[in-house]
């Protein structure tokens, strides 16, 4: 491995200078500068973070106590990891299996480490013992249990409102109490003494006495709950047909004594942490997510704002509150004499998803499904048209992209779903709200069901943005820090400084990579210049598309362009995408949908280094397919049992695995979709910034044809891009054919 004593010799300078250089405390010239860094990258030199980082007595320890690596303690550490993954933590996690002398030792051996903070899952019922490390100045986080002192911060599990909810529910449709048994671990810990209140409320709500609850205290020790249910239960029809689990740490051992017994009847129910998959359940198992991942976010921001902040380090109590499970009726619609369905698709990494899926609604409905699949979005809107002029009920099912919502709506060329929808008002909360009411809200007839969101971001390589090298060449160039872009004019600054045409030592060859294809790939890249120039196509029934405003858009595309890739014009996203991500290209503005996840194989080269951000300026376009069955579908109610299935909870979580985000409340909420679709903890952030396409309408107040506006921009912008004519004769001539559109258009 090479050192920095061969670094500073393969450059030819002390290694006092390349400490310096390292540490950003020398004062040399570019020459020396860019000869040591060179040097490093030739040897692939990577500095010694942590001996830096204890010479400067600048490292911050992170002490994790937990009783286990098992359940939500393994999410719980997989959320902090995450939060702290952008700061200087080093996290050092040990185990207690609540044992009390056990966590006393690791008490003492953080206090000597000199840990900044330290998060604990707790033995013990009161502070005094932690009040030793407190009075050292380390920061305090309780999880899932608390101490009898309300002056030390905590996040928590709502288990008093689960566990009540649950048994609220068995009690009032389900089961009589005798019929329940609840078993918790050692009631010296807050969370199973909340888990006990909660069900004693219930069952005192159900009109009963708390005492005719049959409940049992066990150890979380596996071994020894295994033997405290064996003592506790002497014959099989001892144990009740509904058990309550306060943890999913005692569930192997009561399924354990279930096997002595032979008992395959008893229904179980038992808090667990993350969860994507339905697979491998037992069917007498109901299991309750928490947000245990999420838990350990919330951990991590108090620690950050604690150390930040130390005078803030008291009475903070977070709970964490249980999503409640409901089941789905899925297959509900379908007359038997109607047993096949014909669906029409474009190519994008949801439809990939939705064919995947398909044989298992073929297995469960009885009913055959057939695809149809175009490349592009446009082919696939000609073939509904056609499919509406000549009055054809062939296929049943279209898929949809938003900006055809309005023309779809007023020649009535779907359905609408709203008398399915009436009657599925449990459905229709289960998606995001923000947009849901985004794509439906605006009129009272709804004619598509969301089956993906996908938000334009900025796709970037991190790693050129946090080059110290490259910081500086930057602000030696534009008197900048480098940094993400804010504005379209930033972005074709730094667009050209990484274009080596340009700048003839930028690691890159092209500073970005423009969508080509027409009309949607120009498009897309338009509208949100357009938008933050404040240029418009028309105003108050005035097409107004050659204002000064767009004129500053198309000519900042036109710099854009000089610093893209020049073949773009067969190029939308997944071609985009997979162009970037050969690692030759610095940023791209791309749909999420058609990044499968940061974790495909096609980032293999660039996977660590990839770095997502909103767009420059204050809007993006919205981008969202939905499903909408056929106008003259002669089953309708086969389309939209399909349609509901494929976007239940369960599917809705494999698709978005498989093929982007599908806008669903339970997939919106996983931490674990989080992990390869990062940019949806920000989603509200993306959403506020989307915006619809302009309605056009004419005179009469008809919508025009989106495809017919945007062709002619297109067509523009391409030619202007190609320099066959220039930014004003472009516009002018766009104008004019819009203006004939709209005084046309029947």
């Amino acid at each position: 491995m090479p050192t920095i004593k061969d670094v500073a010799k393969k450059s030819g300078v002390s290694i006092a200078t390349v400490s310096n250089i390292l540490n950003n405390k020398a004062s040399v010239s570019e020459e020396i500068y860019q000869r040591v860094y060179s040097a490093m990258e030739e040897l692939d030199y990577k500095p010694n973070m942590l001996a830096r980082n204890l010479k400067s007595n600048g490292v911050k320890f992170v002490g994790i106590i937990v009783p286990a690596f098992l359940g939500i303690y393994q999410d719980i550490i997989e959320g902090i990891q995450r939060e702290l993954s952008e700061y200087d933590f080093y996290l050092i996690t040990r185990t207690t299996n609540d044992m009390i002398n056990k966590e006393k030792k690791l008490i003492d051996e953080f206090i000597g480490l000199g840990v900044c903070g330290i998060f604990v899952v707790t033995s013990f019922r009161d502070m005094e013992y932690y009040k030793k490390a407190a009075d050292a100045g380390i920061s305090l986080v309780f999880i899932e249990r608390t101490v009898d002192e309300l002056n030390y911060s905590s996040v928590v599990f709502d288990n008093r409102s689960m566990v009540r909810n649950l048994l609220r529910s068995l009690l009032t449709k389900t089961c009589k109490v005798e019929e329940l048994w609840l078993i918790t671990g050692d009631l010296s810990y807050s969370s199973e003494r909340d888990f006990l209140e909660g069900a004693y409320l219930a069952v005192e709500e159900a009109g009963m006495q708390a005492k005719e609850l049959k409940r049992s205290q066990v150890s979380f020790s596996e071994l020894q709950a295994f033997a405290d249910m064996m003592n506790l239960i002497g014959r099989a029809d001892e144990i009740p047909p509904y058990v309550i689990l306060s943890s999913e740490r005692i569930l192997e051992s009561f399924m354990e004594m279930l096997s002595i017994y032979d008992r395959k009847d008893t229904h179980i129910f038992v808090p667990v942490g993350e969860r994507w998959s339905s697979a491998g359940r037992s069917e007498s198992i109901c299991e309750i997510p928490r947000r245990a991942v999420y838990c350990g976010k919330r951990c991590a921001q108090l620690m950050l704002e604690f150390v930040k902040k130390p005078a803030t380090n008291e009475n903070t109590q977070i709970v964490i509150p249980t999503q409640e499970v409901k089941e789905e009726q899925l297959i509900s619609y379908i007359p038997a004499l109607h047993r096949s369905l014909k669906i029409l698709l474009t190519s994008n990494a949801m439809t990939t998803a939705l064919l995947r899926l398909l044989p298992a609604f073929m297995r469960e409905s009885g009913i055959q499904v057939e695809t149809k699949i175009f490349t592009y979005q446009q082919e696939l809107y000609e073939e509904i048209m056609k499919q509406y002029e000549s009055g054809s009920s062939e296929y049943d099912v279209y898929m949809m992209d938003s900006p055809w919502i309005e023309y779809f709506r007023q020649i009535q060329c779907v359905l609408t779903l709203n008398p399915y929808l009436e009657k599925e008002k449990e459905y229709v909360k289960s998606f995001v709200p923000e947009i849901w009411n985004k794509l439906n809200g605006g009129n009272g007839r709804i004619i598509g069901i969301p089956l993906v969101s996908m938000t334009q971001l900025l796709l970037y390589r991190r790693d050129l943005f946090k080059s110290p090298a490259l910081q500086r060449a930057y602000y030696r160039k534009n008197g900048l820090e480098l940094g993400l872009p804010s504005t379209w004019t930033e972005y074709n600054f730094l667009a050209k400084f990484f274009t080596r045409e340009f700048t003839k030592d930028s690691p890159t060859e092209y500073g970005t990579c423009l969508l080509g294809k027409k009309p949607n790939g120009l498009i897309q890249e338009f509208f949100p210049r357009q938008w933050s120039f404040h240029g418009a196509v028309m105003n108050k029934n005035q097409v107004v598309i050659d204002s000064l405003q767009n004129v500053r858009a198309v000519r900042n595309l036109m710099e854009a362009y000089e610093c893209s890739l020049p073949q773009i014009w067969d190029l939308m996203e997944n071609e985009q995408i997979e162009a970037f991500a050969k690692g030759n290209i610095a940023f791209i503005s791309t749909y999420s949908g058609h990044i499968k996840s940061i974790l495909d194989s096609q980032f293999g080269s660039i996977g660590d280094r990839l770095g997502y951000a909103v767009l420059p300026g204050k809007y993006s376009l919205v981008g969202s397919w939905l499903l909408a069955v056929n106008g003259n579908c002669q089953n309708p109610d086969t389309a939209f049992s399909f349609i509901k299935w494929i976007t239940s909870g369960t599917r809705a979580m494999q698709c978005s695995v498989l093929g982007g985000f599908m806008p669903k409340q339970t997939v919106n909420l996983s931490e674990q979709i989080k992990t390869i679709y990062p940019w949806n903890e920000h989603l509200e952030d993306y959403v506020k910034m989307e915006r619809q396409r302009e309605n056009i309408r004419n005179a009469r107040g008809t919508y025009i044809n989106n495809y017919s506006i945007e062709g002619v921009i297109a067509d523009g912008l391409q030619d202007v891009l190609c320099k066959k004519c220039g930014i004003e004769e472009m516009l002018e001539d766009c104008k004019e054919q819009i203006k004939a559109m709209v005084r046309e258009w029947k």
